[in-house]
């Protein structure tokens, strides 16, 4: 029972679907429903997947359509990370600075950057993948964000939801959950969907050790943009494997 506590609290948490109001927060169930965590993802693909199969008549209001439902079901909450995450780690400053670079509610350069480029290739991939693949993009970006995770420390100092994240995952059932994925786009997606974890997996290795270097580890911002940019890896690679 727990356990399913804990994943209504992964899609309360991590999506804008209403079901935090059947389960109050409980650290112990947010914990056990981190193992869970690339599920959220299934939900969200399976959404997203459903929509990708309406006869649309053209694939650009297809991409568009997919774009905004993508958007609407996370709240944009992993954007967020994404933009503050590329303002800190490419400013080129200490470790301190970036920290607070990446805490600060205002978005510079770097973040509008990251944003247009992710919107492009959302698109572009959205438009062109066929539902398979739209279906195991989200379980990717939760996967490599749980794998990353696991491979890491906090980075800061002080409490947060990313720190109790990022301290409750270890790296035995992370590279289990690696293992799975794999597995599961093998059977959807041929050894396309191999290719295209792979990529995303490398990319997310990227992002780790970048945020090693400079901030000693990962935040909820850099957890953010591993899921964000994994998807966008794993769509352009199937979108040239097609």
């Amino acid at each position: 029972m727990s356990r399913i506590k804990g994943f209504l609290l992964m899609i309360s948490f991590f999506t804008r679907i209403p079901f935090g109001k059947w389960v109050e927060y409980r650290e112990d169930h947010y914990q056990k429903g981190l193992v869970l965590f690339p599920l959220v993802g299934a939900v969200i693909g399976a959404v997203l997947a459903l929509i990708s199969l309406w006869s649309w008549p053209s694939i650009y209001l297809k991409g568009l359509i997919l774009v905004l439902s993508y958007v609407m079901i996370t709240g944009g909450i992993h954007l967020d990370g994404l933009a503050d995450a590329c303002d800190g780690l490419f400013s080129n400053r200490d470790r301190e600075r970036v920290l607070s670079i990446m805490k600060d509610s205002h978005i510079g350069a770097f973040g509008v950057m990251a944003l247009i480029l992710y919107f492009m290739s959302l698109f572009v991939g959205m438009m062109l993948l066929p539902p398979a693949w739209i279906f195991i993009m989200p379980i990717v970006g939760r996967t490599m964000a749980y794998f990353s995770a696991g491979h890491s420390d906090y980075a800061r100092p002080d409490q947060g939801m990313g720190k109790v994240f990022i301290e409750s995952i270890k790296p035995w059932p992370s590279g289990l959950l690696m293992l799975i994925l794999s597995v599961i786009a093998f059977l959807y997606l041929s050894f396309g969907g191999l290719i295209a974890t792979f990529v995303a997996l490398v990319i997310t290795y990227l992002v780790l050790m970048k945020s090693k270097h400079v901030i000693g580890g990962m935040t909820g911002d850099t957890i953010g943009m591993v899921i964000e940019v994994s998807q966008i890896g794993f769509m352009l690679m199937g979108a040239m494997l097609l």
